[in-house]
């Protein structure tokens, strides 16, 4: 099975931040952050659902006027999630706009604030001259902050002078039916299928019945003979924290065994002074949160153009604390 996610960074690595994602199945795409969007097509773009933004500091929101304009005069539904202050700073940019030709438009912005134990919502109706609606709340009990069928996205809370929201998307338990394996059991595709997977991802008991034709079978023993399963994949964005014992703590077990870590590395070993002074990573200590994380693949981004001319240098003190392939 090959790694079912198309991952583009916004940016080459000494601009801005973030990255389009896009499920090369069911042709969902999402974004972590909002930086400069223009490398990325409008095609690209008109397939953003969901945005999720780790803070409100100008390279990682820039891009909301490049999507706005885009998806004006769309049918469409954009969810942006991020930290406290995150409904504020969207109604605000719509604020800075006139919207008296816009009646019949149709496109909706839900902004959602990431909070500990609750998640607070604003729709911003285009139809409405983005006037937000009465904002909701909900209660939040576990880092899940949204749910579909393809994949689970998770956050937690980070320190860089200001709240920074980190996140980690992870699939569902991944299960591939052997229609070769199908027919020699005899057995014929049906609704039966549907509710195989739905036990399987559920992780019913191993004896969980299951009728296919007319007869029982123990939930284990159709799986046995018929599916490939493996777990899915997880990828995690972090960026913007400092090297912190409270901003490890709570991390790691967020982005723990994670398949790919897209990681910030803002300066070189010979700035780890303006690291800690502006609370981001050095390349070494994206390094070793991927070791730690026990990450098996390590991204970097994020650089500072201070150090433009030493790029490779960047991979080679992350190296010094990571084994596993870095790009």
């Amino acid at each position: 099975m090959t790694f079912p996610w198309h991952i583009e960074a916004l940016n080459p690595p000494f601009e801005d931040p973030g990255f389009f994602l896009r499920h090369s199945y069911s042709g969902q795409a999402l974004l972590f952050d909002l930086g400069d969007l223009h490398r990325l097509s409008a095609k690209q773009l008109l397939k953003v659902s969901h945005i999720f933004i780790s803070h409100g500091h100008i390279d990682h929101l820039i891009g909301f006027d490049h999507l706005l304009r885009l998806t004006l005069n769309r049918s469409k539904h954009l969810h942006i999630y991020g930290p406290p202050g995150i409904i504020e700073m969207v109604g605000h940019k719509l604020k800075g706009y006139r919207w008296n030709l816009t009646a019949h438009y149709e496109l909706l912005i839900t902004a959602h604030e990431i909070y500990e134990k609750r998640i607070e919502q604003s729709a911003f109706a285009c139809r409405r001259k983005f006037h937000p609606e009465p904002g909701t709340s909900q209660a939040r009990k576990s880092a899940t902050i949204f749910k579909t069928p393809t994949f689970n996205m998770s956050a937690t809370t980070l320190d860089h002078g200001i709240d920074c929201l980190a996140f980690a998307l992870k699939e569902p338990l991944q299960i591939k039916i052997r229609p070769e394996k199908l027919g020699r059991q005899g057995w014929s595709p049906g609704p039966w299928l549907s509710r195989l997977r739905q036990a399987l991802q559920s992780k019913s008991p191993p004896d969980t019945a299951i009728e296919i034709a007319g007869c029982s079978y123990h939930l284990q023993d159709i799986a046995d003979e018929i599916a490939l399963i493996r777990p899915g994949r997880k990828i995690a964005y972090v960026t913007d924290i400092g090297f912190t014992p409270q901003n490890l703590k709570r991390l790691l077990p967020l982005i723990k065994d994670v398949d790919l870590l897209l990681c910030e590395a803002a300066f070189l070993e010979s700035a780890a002074d303006k690291a800690l002074a502006s609370r981001h990573l050095t390349a070494a200590q994206a390094g070793k949160l991927a070791s730690l994380a026990r990450a098996k693949h390590l991204r970097l981004f994020h650089f500072s153009p201070r150090h433009t001319e030493e790029k490779e240098e960047f991979y080679r003190q992350a190296g010094e604390h990571f084994t596993g392939p870095i790009s």
